[in-house]
């Protein structure tokens, strides 16, 4: 039986089109449970040079849609990130166009910390930048933020 030669170029055009979609999904967030042990400055040498290649095009105007999903993608990761993406969720602005990038359980200067990577920028560009925050592991108070360009 022959296969007619439109419905082999339909399947191909779907599968690339598939393609095509799961490539453009971006919404992954690093999570490490089991952090390393960091001062400030080297903290904030993580966040100044983490990869921000699967961000760096995104029209900041499309961040809150990304940050949603990432933060949805925190929260069934478990327990403890649950109740970190509702902080973040609880402290920032419905709209806020700033991307989780990174979430580390980690120590920074003595103390149990979550650390926060995420990508921000300007409103009319993409998210270009980099922000660090420290946040208290059981508090979630701020205890250090930095930003980089």
């Amino acid at each position: 039986m022959r296969t007619p030669i439109r419905f082999v170029i339909a399947l191909i055009a779907l599968i690339l089109a598939c393609s095509v979609l799961s490539a453009c999904d971006k919404a992954t967030i690093e999570y490490v449970p089991n952090g390393g042990t960091y001062t400030l400055a080297q903290a904030e040498d993580v966040a100044s040079g983490y990869d921000m290649s699967d961000v760096d095009s995104v029209k900041t105007t499309e961040g809150p849609k990304l940050r949603r999903e990432r933060l949805l993608e925190l929260r069934e990761a478990g327990a403890d990130t649950a109740l970190l993406a509702d902080a973040l969720t609880r402290d920032f602005p419905s709209d806020a166009s700033s991307v989780p990038l990174l979430v580390e359980s980690a120590t920074v200067d003595g103390a149990q910390v979550w650390i926060v990577v995420e990508a921000y920028g300007d409103a009319d560009g993409t998210l270009s930048r980099r922000r660090l925050w420290v946040l208290d592991r059981s508090s979630f108070t701020v205890l250090a933020s930095s930003s980089f360009n």
